[in-house]
Formats: structure tokens, sequence, C-alpha cells
């Protein structure tokens, strides 16, 4: 029997002070009703911050890329050597879009009515109105949105009322700083659908669990589910370290700030609600989560490494290893969301703290602190 969204959120009101040892996994419509899906819009989406790329994709004065991020037309534009901003792509006339794709402009032109704007936002032209006593072009800007940067990806905050991401991920600067992932180079990227909650992804990113299971030809025997160990999490972030086995070959380059402690593991972490990566050493791989509907989620998955060389071979073997990952992950949530469907299932107990409960806890902790308002 279905649950309305008052039973759904009295259980995910458990998890505000959750025991570890006894958590359990949320009940099937957590992922599949519409109305929590419709709650997760009006609090959530607009009011966290939203990874969207890397600055390494806008390296230049006048370099940008676009997107629409829940309706919101948006271009991500590096406007000087130091600053980075995230524009309306809505034209302050009649509402065209105005960039499309990515590329290098002096200038932002509007396809519509060639209504020119600097790259910070400001209206330069606006053909054949620019004489009218009523018109003020000083408040026909692009409305430009909150923007931070930290380790060198990219976020929006949409209603500008968030509190400072770098704040919120303080401790998680503490643990990476030795990895340098803002000097790191972004060498794959791929986009495609996948027809799950997005919830489950984000939670299947964030478990080692499953590791040695799913994953038993690619990453039970680099990262296998007994080296899982749950760290404690902040305002911003949770996650878990991945260890290597002690006879794993050294993976890739290293950074020389490394600690040994460093080279012996993976650090698994989220930024929620969107975006989970894990950084080894010489590389970070991630996603970036898009929710299309409450079974579709977009996914942008990549990874950026220390290398300057695009063409190492090492770099593809990573790069396959990933892909082949993300299939695996593919072909199990898609029987996820089969399941989920079914009138005969309810909770269970999740795996220990360190290889599934804590990460899963944290997540369902943080998303009790935002819906639960």
């Amino acid at each position: 029997m279905s649950m309305n969204l008052s039973n759904i959120l009295d259980h995910l009101r458990s998890y505000e002070d959750i025991d570890y040892d006894l958590a359990r996994s949320m009940p099937p419509d957590f992922y599949t009703s519409e109305e929590i899906f419709n709650l997760e819009k009006e609090r959530l989406f607009r009011s966290q911050w939203i990874c969207l790329g890397r600055i390494d994709q806008i390296p230049n004065r006048g370099d940008y890329f676009t997107t629409v991020l829940f309706d919101e037309p948006l271009i991500i534009i590096r406007t000087t050597v130091d600053e980075i901003k995230i524009l309306s792509n809505v034209c302050r006339h009649r509402g065209s879009v105005i960039m499309h794709g990515n590329g290098n402009r002096e200038s932002l032109i509007c396809p519509y009515h060639s209504w020119t704007y600097e790259l910070d936002g400001a209206l330069r032209n606006a053909p054949l109105v620019n004489k009218r006593p009523d018109f003020d072009p000083e408040k026909c800007g692009l409305p430009s949105f909150s923007t931070e940067v930290w380790g060198g990806f990219i976020y929006v905050n949409l209603d500008g009322a968030a509190t400072p991401l770098s704040d919120q991920l303080s401790g998680l600067t503490t643990m990476l700083e030795r990895h340098h992932m803002d000097d790191m180079v972004q060498r794959y990227s791929e986009e495609s659908v996948w027809n799950c909650n997005w919830k489950c992804l984000a939670e299947n990113f964030m478990e080692g669990y499953h590791l040695s299971s799913v994953h038993r030809e690619t990453l039970h025997p680099v990262t296998p589910t007994r080296l899982s160990q749950h760290f404690p999490p902040g305002d911003g972030y949770f996650g878990f370290y991945s260890g290597f086995p002690e006879d794993l070959p050294q993976r890739g380059k290293y950074h020389p700030d490394l600690l040994p402690e460093d080279k012996t593991r993976s650090v698994m972490f989220a930024i929620p609600p969107f975006h989970v990566a894990g950084v080894a050493g010489h590389k970070v791989s991630y996603l970036y989560l898009r929710p299309e509907g409450v079974d579709k989620v977009r996914v942008t998955q990549g990874i950026a490494l220390l290398e300057e060389d695009g063409a190492d071979p090492k770099l593809q073997a990573a790069i396959d290893l990933f892909k082949r990952t993300m299939a695996e992950d593919h072909a199990q949530l898609s029987q996820v969301a089969l399941g989920l469907k079914s009138n005969h299932l309810g909770t269970a107990p999740l795996g220990s703290k360190d290889f599934e409960a804590g990460t899963i806890s944290d997540f369902y902790n943080f998303l009790a602190r935002k819906l639960l308002q």
C-alpha cells in the first residue's frame, strides 16, 4: 500500500538523530512518490549549492558553457582572469535564450533582436530602444546567481540564500587539501539519462557495501568492500574512505604533498544533493546529477587528472574502468527501480556503519534537515 507524504516524512524524521547501528532503509515510496519529488523541487533543488562543471572548462576570458538547471537557462562564463560568473541566459527584452553550447565571446548577443550584453551581464546596446526616455539600461542587465568555486568545481545557488559553500565544506577542504583538486584538468566527460530515482544513484555512489558484489571484476580488486571506512559528516558533505589492498601496485601519479595514508585509499565524498565524487591521489572521478522526474535523472560523469598529457595510456585505462563501473551501476539501479514498485517491499536493516549505514544515514539526515522545514 502506498504511503502519503506525511507518512514518508515521519520515516525521514527518525534520521534527525540516528543511531547508525539501528539504521534501516527508507520505504520505497521515498523514491517513487510524486509528492516527495515535488517537495524536493520546492525545498531542495533551488536552495542548495549545485555543481555545474569545472573551472578548467573555461580557462580564458570570454570562455563559457551553458546549461539549463530546473528550467533556469544559465551561462557559466569567465569574465576576467580571476572571476567566473553565472548569468541568466535569458534576454531581458523578450525572453529568448541567448547562448548555446560552449565557446568564447567578447560579448553576449541575443539572436532575436540583437540586444547585446557585456561578459559580466551589463547591457551594452538595445537597438532602436536606447533613446526611449523611459528606458534605463542599468536595470536591464542579465541577472547573476550566487557562485562559488571549490576544489576546481563551479557551484551555483539559484535562490541566493544558502550558507556559503566554503563554510559548509571546511572539514572536507582540510581532508583533501593535499590532493590539490583545483590543479586537476578535466580529461573525460559524458552525459546520459538513467531511469531511476536520483536518490538511488546518489546512495549507490556513496556506499561501499556493493563494491565487491556488483563490481566484482572492476572495483573489488582495487577497492573491496572490506576496506571501506566511514568518516564523520560535516554541514555540507559526507563520505567514506575506500581502501586499497596492501599488495595493489601504485595507482598512477601522486602529488608530492600527499601523506602515506593518502596513497592507500580513495576519498569518496558527496556534496549533496547532486554532486558525488572520489579522489585518489592523481585523479578525481565525479558525477553531477540532474533530476528530470521522479524516475529519471540526467547524469554527467567525468574524470579530472593532475597529469597534463591527455594522451597518457593510463588515462584511457582510468576512463574505461570508470565507464565499465558506471555501466554496472546503471544496470543494477534499473533493477532497483523495478523492485521499488513492488507492493511487498518494506524497509530493511542497513549494513554496518563503515559499509553502508554511515553514509546512507548521513544522506537521510541531510534530506531530513532540508525537507522537514
